[in-house]
């Protein structure tokens, strides 16, 4: 017995100290998997540097009419379209910012510890007979072995009897659990949004130098300073994503 547990504390330290780095997404996707399973969640694992998603799908999908539980799909997106589309239209911006949010307080962190929190909240999603209803939404974030910042990201989705949009910020190692503020107006600035709906309009970043009568230099600074803002590959993803926030027409 003393032999097998040996030989299990073994496997178990070789896999936490990355010696199976080469399987680290798969040893994640096992992980979202097992959520689905045990929880009957809908486990979304998100690449965020190949910008692709495994959706695994628990017997919760069935109630929203999404996929087929015990099922897989893998999407070249991190964003579940299809979930998102669930979520009642006054909790997506709320759910955006506070997601956001925490993004940014875990990819400015210089501390491994900051991968011990995960964020939670409560939204309202619709089920197939058209009702809304709360759901449990959690989110954690995976720094990749060898790698700077947040590598993945896994979303969680169950139905819960909460009825709050309180969002919170929960420490799985200490138990620690504060909410989680969020600020609209520190999310873009108003020459960002000024410059943000520009570029929705088609302007070229000289074109828009023009206009506000600032260097193309600046623009292009303010361009990059939007992508990383909100998270996104290119200007493109930031006004569909700024769209959804409200933040530009």
């Amino acid at each position: 017995m003393i032999d097998i547990d040996d030989r299990l504390n073994k496997k178990f330290h070789q896999q936490m100290d990355g010696v199976y780095a080469q399987d680290e997404e798969q040893r994640l996707c096992l992980v979202a998997q097992s959520y689905a399973i045990c929880e009957n969640s809908i486990a979304v694992l998100s690449n965020l540097r190949t910008d692709q998603s495994h959706i695994f799908f628990g017997k919760s999908c069935e109630i929203l009419g999404l996929g087929k539980s015990n099922t897989i799909q893998t999407v070249d997106s991190v964003w579940e379209e299809e979930i998102y589309n669930r979520i009642h239209p006054d909790d997506r911006k709320r759910r955006c910012l506070q997601e956001l949010t925490f993004f940014r307080m875990v990819s400015s962190s210089h501390s491994k510890e900051i991968f011990s929190w995960y964020f939670e909240n409560a939204i309202r999603m619709c089920n197939k007979e058209g009702e809304y209803h709360y759901w449990r939404h959690r989110i954690f974030y995976f720094s990749g072995n060898g790698q700077q910042g947040i590598s993945y990201s896994l979303c969680l989705y169950n139905p819960t009897p909460e009825d709050s949009g309180v969002a919170y910020l929960i420490n799985t190692m200490t138990g620690e659990k504060k909410i989680l503020l969020t600020d609209e107006d520190q999310l873009l600035s108003v020459r960002e949004k000024i410059i943000l709906q520009m570029i929705q309009s088609g302007k070229s970043s000289k074109m828009i130098a023009d206009k506000l009568k600032i260097s193309k230099h600046t623009v292009d600074r303010h361009r990059q300073n939007i992508i990383a803002k909100l998270q996104v590959n290119n200007t493109t993803e930031a006004c569909h994503k700024a769209k959804r926030l409200g933040l530009i027409d």
